[in-house]
């Protein structure tokens, strides 16, 4: 009796390892009944690329797999559990890897930081099985699903997947959009990602790097409405309002304030506070009152664990407002403060910008604020082709630029940072380019400003130590872009 229970326990062994070796491709046996998901809301489901070439570099010089994981872990920190469930699956250990890694009936964000943290890139590029993966995860989900994809390669398990793509729709019944974002790619990566997004009923996007990464996923999720209704692009909107010229941060907005704070210990991410005012009183003492309430905000901050070195305010006064100063409630729309979020060093100054372009204002006039935006800069003795740089001016005295000479890019990753001030008594304005990684003592140009502050003059040196003279001119954000692919803008359009 006792050999042959030994027996059957030796067979079922048998049976069982042998069962092991027929793995779907999702790690289950192929007898094996899937899990049945469902959601009560719509779905976020994110596919990432872990295949070995997300190990490499992106544009800018930042690991495209890195950067992948800091964009989960932001977007993850905005997202609205009462809008949305979030999923995610992934590859990263060759053709046959496809993992649900989060269910989508999942609202709990911190797991997507947890979970994604762990994903290491090595293999090929199953995307087809991946896609494959999603359908069978949210085939008993009747609910909106938004599938977000981003790979930096085409399929190389021998796949197809546009019709994968297509599937969802036909065999799972799935009402899903796919919207695909070719990570620093080659044209022809681009060409099936582009016919992967069109089979998918979805949007095609290209990020070159981890810079336009973050952006297009910003606009998706905007686009979406599954964020927290705090968050517009990367700047958190407090709603946090002030009385007549007070700066006394009222306790009604503390929950806000506390969001933000684990949003930036969550991330790691640094913050600009904006005050703004009312147009009533003077400009001097709006400025002076509305550094005061983005101050109360900082204080706060701090008070709930934030990094001091990771938060500073600005004070606006009345120049940027959002409704108007001629009733009660438009200024006390204004009497307000925002969280500008600064990622590696850098944020979306476009709004200043914006406001800065329509209030020209004469250089005798100007302080250090009127400066913050976007510049093209020309050297006046050479065409654009020759030479150009574009420019960016933030509010604590920080800056970056990039420097093109026949068209080819003069900067490596690292060095495009930079140092600003203007001196109002003695109206000239400094750059300073010496702290970016290059040689000490780089270039400065630093020179009495005349005209106003969207079109001046600067007077300096160049590396070499060479005299120079430059021209600045405000630009908008969308020509700040094409300048920074290289690109001449003009007219609204972007050409080489």
């Amino acid at each position: 009796m006792l050999k042959k229970s030994v027996l059957f326990v030796v067979v079922a062994m048998a049976l069982l390892f042998s069962a092991c070796a027929e793995l779907s491709y999702d790690g289950l046996m192929k007898n094996e009944p899937k899990k049945v998901y469902t959601s009560d809301k719509d779905v976020l489901m994110f596919i990432l690329d872990g295949s070995g070439s997300m190990s490499e570099t992106d544009g800018a010089g930042n690991v495209k797999i890195v950067a992948a994981k800091d964009m989960l872990r932001d977007i993850s920190s905005q997202l609205d559990s009462n809008k949305t469930n979030v999923g995610l699956i992934t590859f990263h250990k060759g053709c046959y890897s496809s993992k649900l890694l989060i269910p989508p009936s999942n609202n709990d964000f911190n797991r997507v930081i947890s979970v994604s943290s762990e994903i290491y890139p090595s293999g090929k590029t199953p995307l087809a099985s991946s896609i494959r993966e999603a359908g069978e995860v949210l085939k008993d989900i009747h609910k909106k699903v938004n599938i977000i994809i981003i790979s930096d390669g085409v399929e190389t398990c021998g796949g197809d997947p546009v019709a994968e793509a297509k599937k969802l729709k036909t065999k799972y019944g799935i009402d899903a959009s796919i919207y695909v974002i070719g990570y620093s790619v080659d044209d022809r990566t681009k060409t099936q990602l582009v016919a992967l997004a069109n089979a998918g009923g979805g949007k095609y996007y290209s990020a070159e790097d981890s810079v336009a990464l973050d952006k297009v996923i910003t606009n998706i999720t905007d686009e979406l409405d599954i964020k927290s209704d705090n968050w517009k692009g990367d700047t958190f909107k407090f709603n946090i309002n002030f009385d007549t010229g007070s700066s006394k941060l009222k306790p009604e907005y503390n929950d806000q304030v506390k969001q933000l704070a684990e949003y930036l210990k969550k991330t790691g991410y640094g913050a600009e506070l904006q005050g703004h005012s009312d147009s009533r009183g003077s400009k001097k003492a709006n400025q002076k009152l509305s550094q005061k309430r983005a101050q109360a905000v900082v204080n706060q901050l701090i008070n709930y664990g934030v990094d001091k070195n990771r938060v500073y305010a600005v004070g606006f006064g009345e120049l940027a407002p959002i409704s108007t100063n001629k009733t009660k409630e438009g200024r006390f729309a204004n009497r307000r403060v925002e969280a500008h979020i600064i990622k590696n060093g850098k944020m979306d100054i476009s709004y200043i910008n914006q406001a800065n372009s329509k209030n020209v204002v004469n250089i005798k006039y100007a302080d250090q604020h009127s400066f913050i935006g976007y510049y093209k800069v020309l050297d006046p003795t050479r065409t654009y082709d020759a030479y150009h740089i574009w420019m960016e001016l933030y509010a604590n005295g920080q800056g970056f630029y990039g420097e093109y000479r026949d068209h080819k890019k003069l900067l490596k990753p690292g060095q495009e940072d930079l140092a600003w001030s203007y001196n109002k008594a003695k109206r000239t304005i400094t750059l300073d380019f010496s702290n970016n990684g290059r040689k000490p003592n780089w270039a400065e140009f630093k020179g009495k400003v005349s005209g106003n502050t969207n079109v001046f003059s600067l007077s300096g040196h160049w590396g070499g130590g060479q005299a120079g003279k430059v021209t600045m001119t405000r630009i908008s954000q969308a020509e700040l872009m094409c300048m920074k692919k290289d690109g001449d803008y003009s007219n609204g359009v972007c050409s080489r």
